[in-house]
């Protein structure tokens, strides 16, 4: 199964995380971002720390992505043994989820906003996880009908 996420963004937290690191553990800068630094006004270290929170936030972005991974395809598995998930996808910059699935060689994909997921992860909603359910239900539904 693939798993990606698609777009960039960092989170205020991670912001607030590398506020505080000294300059000389901050990522160095490429040619290209120095330069994208330098047009756009921005000193360095701090285009530095934006890179830094970039790539914290793509790390509990990519593990919350691979969290929905696992619980489709267990939910999945556990009804529906037949239906193979192929590719979760978290795009970004729509805050949805695109979730693949196949049987018999007939694909179906399906879309679930991040607030949902989020509401599941992070808060334990039932209302979420009924959401979700039905969700993959449908889905599932749709490919070995």
């Amino acid at each position: 199964m693939e798993i990606a996420v698609q777009g960039w963004r960092s989170s205020p937290a991670e912001w607030d995380a590398v506020r505080g690191i000294p300059e000389e553990e901050l990522p160095s800068l490429t040619n290209e971002q120095r330069e994208v630094a330098r047009k756009l006004g921005i000193p360095e270290q701090d285009y530095a720390r934006s890179v830094l929170a970039g790539r914290r936030t793509q790390d509990v972005l990519l593990q919350k992505t691979q969290a929905l991974a696992v619980f489709v395809e267990n939910r999945i598995a556990r009804d529906h043994p037949q239906v193979r998930v192929t590719r979760v996808v978290l795009d970004v910059v729509e805050h949805r989820f695109t979730v693949e699935l196949e049987f018999g060689g007939k694909p179906r994909i399906l879309r679930v906003d991040e607030d949902i997921v989020d509401d599941y992860f992070d808060g334990g909603s039932v209302d979420a996880e009924a959401k979700l359910a039905r969700i993959f239900d449908r889905a599932v539904l749709g490919v070995t009908a």
